[in-house]
Formats: structure tokens, C-alpha cells, sequence
């Protein structure tokens, strides 16, 4: 298989028994969760960044999936986690957070953490898109200067295929569905600067969720990308913290 970059790879660290399954978002990439997957494998977690279905390669494969192979990539690879560790925890960046839910509803997890997830979205054209798919093969991303520290950990697909946008919004719908069936405690990260993902996206899962124990913690100066944005220090200590706090790891 010929990858984007070999940050764009799955990657898998080895460490104690508590299993932490990373999940891309659209069009991206392993390599936006991999500094979020070094700083939890430093911490002793067995951590595992995962490549869904037609990611991380050529655009033309992305145009030949749907939201139930990116489904099933996740579910496969949580399967496997499962039963490599005692517990698990799911972290989701983008669409990866509402796969993240998704799979909480549906199978046993210790724990979520969602990040940038989106209910609503903001380029109003992707509600559209059912249409516009027939006019438009492809929406070119905006070229962006990137900080040398980050380039190397934004490694995605330079325009979105405009086929597939459908298939995120019904993934969104039918995990907006399922909220109420998520049960493990939930820790929802959301910037207020995000330009993908109306922020009031955060506060409704937050209000749906079917979770006892819930967070919700909002970013100021982070873009959608949270990741490997400006706040990522912040991000990612508050993801420790809410996994000691919730009692996942024995002291």
C-alpha cells in the first residue's frame, strides 16, 4: 500500500493493559492523533492509531467508500484492542469522535473522549452535497502555512470528494440517534475557534449523551484540528486527567 506520507501509517505502542483506540477524522489521516498517541504512550498506555478505509492513501480509494467502512474499520480495529487489554478507552478527532460515540453505544467501552465532532457544520454546502456531487467531483481545501513543528502531522487528502460528504452526514444522523446508548463516561473537547465545526456541536452531545459522568471543555484559540493546533499541551493534559479522574487507572 502506497501512503500520503509515513506519518499517514496506523501505528501501535505497546504498554500496560489499558488499550486506547485513536480514530482519524475525514479525509485525514493517523498522523493527526500521532503526537496525541506519543503523549498517552509516554503516560504507559497501549495505544493504537488506526487508518480507516480509504484514508491515508489516494483520494480515488476514499471515493470508493462509505460511513459503513469507515464504521467497520474502527469496529475491527477496536475488536482486536479489546482483546489485547482489560480496558478501553476511544478517542475520536472529527468524524473519528462521532465513530467514537458511535462504537460506545454499541459495544462496551471504559471510556470516550471527543474532539471537534461534528453534529453541525459550517460550509453549508455539504448539506448540498446529495446534489452538488453530480456538478462537482471534488472541493479543494485552502492551502494554509503551516509551522514546520505541525506539517508533518497534518497528512490528509488536499480536496474532499464531494460523493462521499452524504455518507458523514448520515454516519452524523445515525449516531445523533444513538447518543442516548453511550454510557461510559464521556469527555467532550470543542474549540471556539473551530472554522469546520459549529461549536454548539459539543453542547449537544454533551446535552444527549446517556453518560453519568460527562465533560465538557472548551478551547479558545485552537481551529478545528485540536490535535496539533496551539492548544494541543492543553488538550492533551486534560485527556490525562480525565482518565484519572474517572478511575480507569489504579494508583
Amino acid at each position: 500500500m502506497n501512503y500520503l506520507h509515513e506519518n499517514a501509517k496506523p501505528f501501535y505502542f505497546k504498554g500496560n493493559n489499558i488499550g486506547i483506540l485513536l480514530i482519524h477524522g475525514f479525509t485525514g489521516s493517523p498522523a493527526e492523533m500521532r503526537l496525541l498517541g506519543e503523549y498517552l504512550a509516554d503516560k504507559g498506555y497501549t495505544v493504537k492509531g488506526i487508518l480507516l478505509k480509504g484514508h491515508g492513501t489516494k483520494v480515488e480509494d476514499m471515493e470508493q467508500t462509505n460511513w459503513k467502512d469507515w464504521i467497520s474499520s474502527a469496529e475491527t480495529e477496536l475488536i482486536q484492542l479489546k482483546n489485547k487489554c482489560d480496558k478501553i478507552i476511544v478517542i475520536g478527532l472529527s468524524m473519528g469522535g462521532i465513530i467514537a460515540l458511535n462504537l460506545a453505544a454499541r459495544f462496551e467501552v471504559d471510556s470516550i473522549i471527543s474532539i471537534s465532532a461534528p453534529i453541525n457544520i459550517t460550509n453549508k454546502k455539504a448539506y448540498f452535497s446529495s446534489i452538488l456531487k453530480y456538478f462537482k467531483k471534488y472541493e479543494y481545501k485552502p492551502k494554509k502555512e503551516l509551522a514546520k513543528d505541525i506539517e508533518d502531522y497534518l497528512i490528509g487528502y488536499d480536496k474532499t470528494p464531494v460523493s462521499v460528504v452524504p455518507h458523514l452526514l448520515k454516519l452524523i444522523r445515525k449516531t445523533k440517534w444513538r447518543l442516548r446508548k453511550v454510557k461510559a463516561p464521556v469527555l467532550i473537547l470543542q474549540s471556539k475557534n473551530d472554522n469546520t465545526v459549529k461549536y454548539d456541536s459539543a453542547e449537544y452531545i454533551f446535552n444527549k449523551v446517556g453518560s453519568e459522568i460527562k465533560k465538557l471543555v472548551f478551547l479558545e484559540k485552537s481551529g478545528h484540528v485540536v490535535t496539533v493546533d496551539c492548544e494541543r499541551d492543553k488538550a492533551f493534559k486534560e485527556i490525562n486527567k480525565f482518565i484519572k479522574d474517572i478511575g480507569i487507572v489504579e494508583e
